[in-house]
C-alpha cells in the first residue's frame, strides 16, 4: 500500500503580514510519500522492497510543426519542454502501465491549428485528429502564420495537461479491462494518481487528484475509469491509505493553514508519524518530500527513520 500527501506550499503564511494569511496557489506544490512496496504472503503482508520512487518527474514536450518552404513537413523539433510531477498509489504493475501511458502522451504534444472562427494555433495530443497532418504536404501556408514568437506562446495550460493525463489514465484502464475477469482482478487494478505543476500560461499552481471509479455497463460487465479533481488552495490530496489516514490528514492540514507557520513541514511530519506508527507493512521508510515550482523540481528531504 502507499501513503502520499500533497498540497500547496504556503510560503505566504511565513511573511508575518496578517493580510497574507489566506492560502493561495502561488508558491509551488509539495508531495510527501512513503517508499515501501509490500506483498501479501501466506503469513501476512511482508516488505518486498523499500526506496521505491512513488513520485516521478515527467517531462512535457510540445513539438512545433516543421515547414519546407510553404509546405508542412512533420514534427521534427521540440518547441517547449516543461516539467510536472506524477505520484501514484496502487498496484505497482498497473501504476507503471498508467505512468508510462501518461509519459508517452505528454512527450508527444503537437502544435496544430484551427480555423473554425479564425486562424489560431492550438495544442493537440498525438492521437487527436490533426489538421496539419490531415492536409499533408500538398497544402500551402503563408509566411505570416506559424510564427513561433507570435503564434506559439501561451498555448499550453495546466488544464490541458490535466485533460491529457485523464485521457491517458482512461486509455490505460481500457487496455487492462480486457484482462479483468472478476472483482478481485478489478480491485487489483485500482490506481490513484496525483498531478502537480505550475501552469506555464497563468503562473499559478495546479494540484489534481485522479479518482479511480467503476461503473456497471447496461449490457453487463464493468468498466474502470478515472475522474479528475482540482484541489483547492486550502486543501490537500491524499492517495493510498486515504481511508485510514485521510480524515486526520485533512484535519491536520486545516489546522496548520489556520495557525500559519510551516504548512509543508507539518504535513511532512504527519506522514512520518504515520509511517512510524504502522505495524502492518503497508507503508514504510524512507519518506521523501519533492516540490515543484514553475519549471523546477527539487528533492527537499529524505527521512530514513
Amino acid at each position: 500500500m502507499t501513503l502520499i500527501v500533497a498540497g500547496y506550499r504556503q510560503d505566504n503564511l511565513l511573511l508575518g503580514d496578517e493580510t497574507d494569511f489566506l492560502p493561495d496557489r502561488k508558491h509551488g506544490i509539495f508531495i510527501v510519500a512513503d517508499s515501501l512496496v509490500s506483498t501479501l504472503t501466506s503469513i501476512g503482508r511482508q516488505p518486498l522492497l523499500s526506496e521505491f520512487r512513488k513520485v516521478i518527474e515527467v517531462p512535457i514536450q510540445l513539438w512545433e510543426p516543421h515547414f519546407v518552404g510553404e509546405h508542412f513537413s512533420g514534427y521534427k523539433k521540440v518547441f517547449f519542454t516543461y516539467k510536472c510531477l506524477i505520484a501514484f498509489a496502487g498496484s505497482t504493475l498497473v501504476a507503471q502501465h498508467v505512468v508510462n501511458n501518461i509519459s508517452g502522451h505528454l512527450a508527444k504534444l503537437r502544435i496544430d491549428y484551427t480555423d473554425e472562427v479564425e486562424f489560431k494555433c492550438v495544442v493537440r495530443k498525438s492521437c487527436d485528429e490533426n489538421n496539419l497532418i490531415k492536409a499533408g504536404f500538398s497544402s500551402i501556408y503563408d509566411d505570416d502564420i506559424f510564427v513561433s514568437e507570435n503564434d506559439y506562446r501561451n498555448l499550453l495550460s495546466a488544464e490541458f495537461v490535466a485533460d491529457v493525463v485523464e485521457h491517458s489514465i482512461n486509455k490505460a484502464f481500457e487496455s487492462k479491462m480486457k484482462h479483468v475477469i472478476d472483482e478481485q482482478a478489478l480491485n487489483a487494478m485500482k490506481t490513484e494518481i496525483i498531478l502537480a505543476l505550475t501552469c506555464p500560461t497563468k503562473g499559478r499552481d495546479f494540484l489534481y487528484k485522479f479518482h479511480f471509479k467503476t461503473k456497471d455497463l447496461p449490457e453487463g460487465g464493468v468498466i474502470a475509469y478515472c475522474e479528475k479533481e482540482l484541489i483547492l488552495a486550502d486543501s490537500i490530496a491524499v492517495i493510498g491509505m486515504e481511508r485510514v489516514y485521510g480524515a486526520n490528514a485533512l484535519k491536520t492540514a486545516k489546522k496548520a493553514i489556520q495557525e500559519g507557520p510551516d504548512f509543508q513541514k507539518t504535513m511532512r511530519e504527519f506522514v512520518v508519524e504515520c509511517v512510524r506508527g504502522d505495524r502492518s507493512f503497508e507503508i514504510g521508510f524512507p519518506v521523501s518530500v519533492k516540490t515543484i515550482r514553475d519549471n523546477k523540481v527539487d528533492l527537499d528531504a529524505i527521512i530514513k527513520s
